[in-house]
């Protein structure tokens, strides 16, 4: 899958055919200020691709109008089961923190383009910054062959779903800022490593974190001629492409070099080589 020139992939579905009335099954404290919250999806969770995200509408909240966008963490298409790892920091998740087992909830998705399958001749490299995880993990779930994951964070605190990570097979590699937990640095001192000790043999990158972890995540593996797929998590409003606020930048054939896409729309998955990093 290549997202290029702001073409949109893999999504032809009317919304209509998104929309579900889900009913909390659980929202329980994951660690700290994190949680966990799964929802009986069985129209959405069969359909959804790692990377891809949900636009929660929050119910009884006249003063939290807008969706809130939230990348998919797993889901059990037996159960019909989707759950999602948030963290507390606004008043749009304490709200979705209060809420109990059995409360509806509608979600729109699964939306947006996410991480191609990589072949079984290929070693998997997972790069996840904070709850980049989040996004990250339905990629080790579902790969054909365990391959590597770097969890990165800036404490040991923040370090997430490193033991359902490594009930995949996968092995998992930890860096801190602080050195409270692993590797004390940042997640492409141990990507280096990797990509250093599989030399010319075939290997795909998929990364979500922050937007200078990616940018750095992007640069090595191009430095490596392994592709690289980049999962932006951007501030989103409408989630389906219309309102223009979650854009990033993209090589382009033009006078500038480059154009606007929505990671909402074209993304939130991007190939490393199309990104345009200033």
């Amino acid at each position: 899958m290549k997202n290029v020139k702001g073409k949109k992939t893999g999504f032809a579905m009317s919304l209509n055919n998104f929309q579900e009335n889900t009913q909390i099954l659980e929202n329980k404290n994951y660690k700290g200020d994190y949680y966990c919250i799964t929802f009986q999806a069985p129209i959405i969770s069969p359909s959804v691709v790692p990377g891809q995200f949900v636009h929660l509408q929050l119910p009884t909240s006249p003063n939290l109008l807008l969706r809130r966008p939230f990348s998919i963490y797993n889901v059990d298409t037996k159960l019909g089961t989707l759950s999602l790892i948030y963290k507390v920091i606004g008043k749009g998740s304490k709200a979705l923190s209060m809420l109990l087992p059995g409360t509806v909830v509608n979600l729109l998705g699964p939306l947006g383009n996410g991480f191609p399958t990589a072949t079984n001749k290929k070693s998997v490299i997972i790069v996840a910054g904070g709850y980049g995880c989040a996004s990250t993990y339905l990629v080790a779930k579902t790969a054909v062959a365990p391959g590597c994951c770097v969890l990165g964070a800036r404490t040991k605190d923040d370090i997430l779903v490193e033991n359902e990570f490594k009930q995949t097979g996968f092995e998992v590699n930890i860096t801190t800022n602080d050195g409270s937990y692993g590797h004390k640095g940042i997640v492409t001192d141990v990507l280096e490593q990797k990509l250093n000790s599989i030399q010319n043999q075939p290997a795909v990158v998929y990364a979500c974190g922050p937007n200078a972890m990616l940018e750095a995540v992007g640069k090595l593996a191009m430095k490596h001629h392994v592709n690289s797929y980049l999962s932006f998590d951007m501030p989103m409003c409408c989630g389906v492409g219309a309102c223009f606020t979650c854009v990033i930048k993209i090589k382009a054939a033009n006078s500038d070099g480059w154009e606007y896409v929505r990671t909402c729309y074209t993304g939130p998955v991007f190939e490393a080589n199309d990104v345009y990093f200033e």
